[in-house]
């Protein structure tokens, strides 16, 4: 079972990030591991809004019941110096607190990240701790 939704505005992240904490309950993920899904989700869906325009798609999934994989999709115009991004540059000049791909990729077990002048997609894994 999956999840999708569109992500347009404030609400839509509410309904995002609702609806990936009951997703994650359901397979008991710690408290340390909710949290950091839940700050995750919230950050990679914000991005949408800030820097794409409110255009984008938000899905979860299961995988099986032992993780999460989170989908975000966005139609800007890419994501430039995703490097300077990735590795924490101090000197990278960022739009707000500029953590939210890098604490995701910090949070998040797996952080994959296709970038073009078509738009942005974000696959993050969380797996469940033993």
């Amino acid at each position: 079972m999956a999840k999708n939704m569109t992500i347009r505005s404030e609400n839509d992240i509410f309904l995002a990030v609702n609806s990936v904490r009951c997703m994650a309950n359901s397979i008991t993920f710690s408290k340390v591991d909710l949290q950091k899904v839940i700050v995750s989700v919230s950050e990679l869906t914000h991005n949408i809004l800030d820097h794409a325009g409110g255009l984008g798609e938000f899905s979860c999934e299961y995988i099986s019941d032992k993780g999460l994989k989170i989908t975000v999709q966005d139609y800007g115009t890419g994501i430039k110096e995703i490097d300077k991004i990735l590795n924490g540059d101090p000197n990278f000049n960022r739009k707000g607190l500029g953590l939210g791909l890098l604490g995701a990729k910090r949070l998040m077990d797996d952080l994959k990240i296709d970038t073009s002048e078509r738009g942005t997609t974000i696959i993050a894994i969380k797996w469940k701790s033993s």
